[in-house]
């Protein structure tokens, strides 16, 4: 009764983006595929090197394909404690707007820690997969802007009217506001989302639609 999980595992890419030879080209275009394919996506860091530029670009790939996420670090159980503190440094400072992400440490070649691979590709597709009712959604929106209100600008501040989520598999948000919400403020409904209904493991994204508010 257990579950049946496929793993389609793709060619480590180790070069820069501008030295990427012909098999490199090839297999970042399988690699592509396949995480356009998948539900979930594990990405595999070696625990003893430093981040690359193409680490970020394949877990940049999985966000902008809307996949759960899992980011895994291998070879944790021959890392010293030093090289696990700079470690855990570079990825705070790399991968700051990816911290919703599952981070397990494991050694594919003595298995240690494997089993906790399941355990986080469960949490991402369960936060993948959420849905939040639109009346409860459009009750936390308004505690949340009472509390926080859009700060004025060029003496004006947008009110958002409501809100709806049009998608799961990824998580996607229509925002209805008086006014373009910037930037900063939406990262902040984000989080405030992540941090009441979890959403761990997936991208989110969140759109604004302007509307005039109906004179009476």
């Amino acid at each position: 009764g257990g579950k049946t999980w496929i793993l389609v595992d793709t060619a480590g890419i180790r070069r820069r983006v501008h030295q990427t030879s012909g098999a490199d080209f090839y297999a970042s275009l399988r690699t592509q595929a396949a995480i356009e394919k998948a539900e979930v996506a594990v990405v595999l860091l070696d625990g003893f090197a430093m981040l690359t530029e193409q680490d970020v670009r394949v877990i940049q790939q999985v966000i902008d394909a809307g996949r759960a996420l899992v980011i895994a670090i291998n070879k944790w159980d021959l890392v010293d404690d030093d090289r696990r503190y700079y470690l855990y440094k570079e990825l705070d400072r790399e991968l700051v707007q990816m911290q919703w992400a599952p981070r397990i440490n494991l050694s594919a070649k003595t298995g240690w820690h494997t089993n906790r691979l399941v355990r986080a590709l469960e949490t991402s597709l369960e936060g993948w997969d959420t849905r939040i009712p639109t009346g409860r959604l459009n009750a936390f929106l308004g505690e949340l802007v009472a509390a926080n209100p859009h700060p004025v600008r060029g003496g004006k501040q947008p009110r958002i009217l409501f809100a709806t989520q049009v998608q799961n598999r990824p998580p996607r948000f229509v925002v209805f506001a008086t006014g373009f919400l910037e930037a900063g403020y939406r990262r902040f409904i984000e989080r405030r989302l992540r941090e009441t209904f979890g959403f761990e493991g997936t991208p989110m994204e969140i759109s604004v639609r302007v509307r005039e508010k109906r004179r009476r």
